[in-house]
């Protein structure tokens, strides 16, 4: 007699919930148990007034996707809702999400407030040992397939700069991670470091209220608010300066914003998965190995991970992935013994992180999951995932300009709070497109 399948889901952030809302479509016969550390399901999007340390967002952000090209597959954001959506709308709408289509279902189980502490394989089953916050006792199970979504903001990076650490220290730096609002640089010399999403955000919050704003970046450009400048080779907290790779000094700095990324960080692996996957024995690294289509583990295709490449649209990238999961998980489609550093060699030499895709190949990379889904039969699915035709892929294109719009926007709003002496602040609804 068959076995029920038994499946486990790490983390109840975008990544995992789109697992499960594909998987209880798709894969009804599938028992589900769902961990997550956190006292509700949303990700790094629930950000309560009450409790906000250690927590990936600020208290004044809105989405850098339109929420047109940012919705899950049939589940539009509410008319309400702008075209750039602002934090509260997103957490909302995640709310509605997990409660339209896996709160109260059948097959499922959420374990909230529960912490994976372990895993590992045990026997030909995964073994998962969790415990939960509120009281501390500890649990293990064991399941058939195991999908971490545990999302990867856990641990802040920091480039190695020498003589970094007493700014640190002196609550003269800070990273990314721990940034609420502008008011931390009120009247200082600032300089963020990097160019990406949080950076250029942060650099928009702070200049209204700071002295001077710099912007540290690998590929100096241009920026109407900022000067921008190229990336910090060495710092001196006592004299207050940093050095730059064109050999100039900044001089009279207060404060430095580190908007570096994160590593990915899995701190339940146990040590032999860590070194298959993260290459070392530390529980974190800056890239994983050893996955196919950066989503199966060639070792073990048993275990998937979710949302892990950057520079994507991840709410729906998130269910295509997963109707891709239930396919494997069903033996409809088998995952190669080699991984994509063998297969696509060629195609990652060029990229200049494996997990970055530039350039809108994310659209390329959208296109292949699904060209492989359909080829085990996708196109009969209960749930399908969001088709990548001409249309999708037009408003991905045209979503940078979109943005550099606002952006342009948001640049006479920033100049008039200046003038006045205001702090950063959200532009009104009625002004978004």
């Amino acid at each position: 007699m068959c076995r029920t399948p038994r499946l486990a889901i790490i983390g109840a952030g975008p990544a995992g919930l789109s697992t499960a809302r594909v998987f209880l479509a798709n894969a009804s016969n599938f028992k589900i148990q769902m961990f997550e550390k956190d006292y509700t399901p949303g990700g790094l999007w629930h950000y309560p007034d009450s409790d906000r340390r250690n927590r990936v967002m600020y208290d004044k952000l809105e989405t850098n996707i339109s929420k047109h090209l940012m919705k899950f597959s049939g589940f539009p954001f509410s008319s309400k809702v702008p075209h750039f959506p602002w934090r509260q709308d997103v957490y909302g709408y995640l709310t509605d999400y997990y409660r339209t289509f896996i709160e109260n279902q059948r097959n499922i189980a959420v374990h909230l407030n529960t912490t994976v502490v372990s895993l590992s394989k045990v026997d030909g089953l995964w073994k998962i040992v969790s415990k939960n916050n509120a009281t501390g006792s500890e649990h293990s199970q064991e399941f058939d397939h195991v999908v971490v979504a545990n999302g990867h903001y856990g641990k802040s990076y920091v480039p190695n700069v020498p003589g970094l650490d007493a700014w640190f220290e002196n609550d003269a730096a800070i990273h990314s991670k721990n940034f609420v609002n502008g008011e931390i640089a009120r009247g200082k010399n600032v300089v963020v470091i990097g160019k990406g999403s949080s950076g250029s955000d942060i650099v928009n919050q702070v200049w209204t209220v700071a002295s001077k704003v710099y912007q540290s970046a690998s590929d100096a450009g241009e920026h109407e608010l900022a000067t921008v400048v190229p990336r910090i080779v060495s710092t001196d907290y006592a004299n207050r300066s940093v050095e730059l790779a064109d050999g100039r000094k900044l001089r009279n700095i207060d404060l430095l914003i580190y908007a570096t990324g994160y590593l990915f960080s899995f701190p339940f692996m146990e040590a032999s998965l860590c070194k298959d996957i993260l290459g070392t024995t530390h529980t974190y690294a800056k890239r994983l190995h050893n996955l196919w289509q950066q989503i199966f583990f060639v070792k073990d295709p048993s275990l998937a991970f979710s949302l892990l490449p950057g520079m994507i649209i991840p709410f729906p990238l998130g269910e295509l992935q997963a109707a891709l999961m239930v396919k494997v998980f069903t033996g409809k489609v088998k995952v190669p013994s080699q991984p994509d550093d063998v297969l696509y060699a060629d195609e990652i030499s060029k990229r200049r992180d494996y997990h970055q895709i530039s350039d809108f190949k994310d659209v390329d990379y959208y296109r292949e999951l699904q060209a492989i889904l359909d080829k085990a039969g996708g196109q009969n699915d209960p749930f399908k995932p969001v088709h990548w035709d001409d249309d999708y892929k037009v408003m991905r294109e045209n979503g940078p300009g979109d943005k550099a719009l606002r952006q342009k926007v948001l640049e006479t709003h920033l100049k008039k709070l200046k003038s006045q002496g205001k702090p950063y602040d959200l532009l009104e609804r009625s002004s978004q497109p």
